[in-house]
């Protein structure tokens, strides 16, 4: 497993709850919320599967971007 962190900045301060929804309902953790920055952590196969989990974030109307600044190393 792999584990990342990172922070998706939302269009509007009025986009953040949804935003946090779809999180939680894709078991992504959230570390802080600052105004429309959230801050996440999330555990997954690999990172391929976390940098797929990424773009489909960014591609969500109410984001203005995500953003991956931490991943662990993978074992194997």
């Amino acid at each position: 497993m792999v584990v990342a962190s990172g922070y998706i900045e939302v269009n509007g301060i009025h986009n953040v709850g949804k935003i946090v929804n779809e999180l939680k309902s894709r078991e992504i953790g959230i570390h802080e919320i600052a105004e429309e920055r959230i801050m996440f952590l999330m555990e997954r196969e690999n990172v391929d599967v976390i940098k797929n989990e990424i773009a489909l974030l960014k591609n969500m109307g109410e984001v203005r971007s995500a953003h991956l600044t931490y991943y662990s190393v993978e074992n194997r």
